[in-house]
């Protein structure tokens, strides 16, 4: 009897999370959209897709990702992005791994502009936020403002508002050690996913 109600407790949960992943994306997706729409600029093109992030040794953070290029700054080669990311996306969900949110600001300029595989390199900025879970653990280090440099491949599929986009980044430590979350590392890979909008 105790089984069967952990296995229905442990499917609850998870069809929560579930719900929760797929609510955010939908609700991220439609900030994204607004935000965008509300600035009245017009863009080259807006991309808009789905992120997987790993934290070397470490955890993953899935979330969503946008990029926007403008007609009169370089475009189809400048761009601004906005990344919400979180290990409740990814090593968190059906886990005990640590709750923890990145948002990042970005900039990114796209070298070999008309080909189909581009050389990408970017700077992000933005916050972290980790859920320590316990309030023995509320001396520690819980947040940290965010700098990174990332060096990345993007592949742009012919005929079709598609692409890939390859990276990895180097977390630059803003503060003195033992003043950081202990789950914020330096090194992370990620992989975006995107489609692509045309001269909106």
């Amino acid at each position: 009897m105790e089984s069967n109600f952990s296995l229905t407790l442990y499917n609850f949960e998870t069809e929560k999370k579930f719900m929760f992943m797929k609510s955010s994306v939908y609700k991220w997706s439609l900030f994204f959209l607004i935000l965008f729409g509300a600035a009245g600029i017009k863009a080259q093109d807006f991309k808009i897709g789905i992120k997987f992030q790993k934290t070397h040794s470490l955890y993953w953070e899935n979330g969503v990702s946008a990029q926007y290029s403008f007609v009169k700054i370089r475009p189809g080669q400048l761009y601004v992005g906005l990344d919400i990311l979180s290990s409740r996306l990814g090593s968190a969900l059906g886990t005990n791994a640590l709750k923890q949110n990145t948002y990042l600001g970005s900039l990114s300029y796209y070298f070999r502009k008309n080909k189909a595989f581009k050389i990408i390199t970017k700077v992000n900025a933005g916050f972290f936020k980790v859920d320590l879970g316990n309030e023995l653990f509320n001396e520690l280090p819980d947040t940290a403002l965010l700098l990174s440099p990332e060096l990345g491949l993007v592949y742009d599929f012919k005929h079709k508002p598609l692409s890939l986009n390859l990276g990895a980044g180097l977390n630059v430590n803003t503060k003195t050690e033992g003043e950081s979350p202990g789950t914020l590392q330096p090194l992370f890979y990620n992989l975006t996913m995107f489609y692509k909008f045309n001269n909106i």
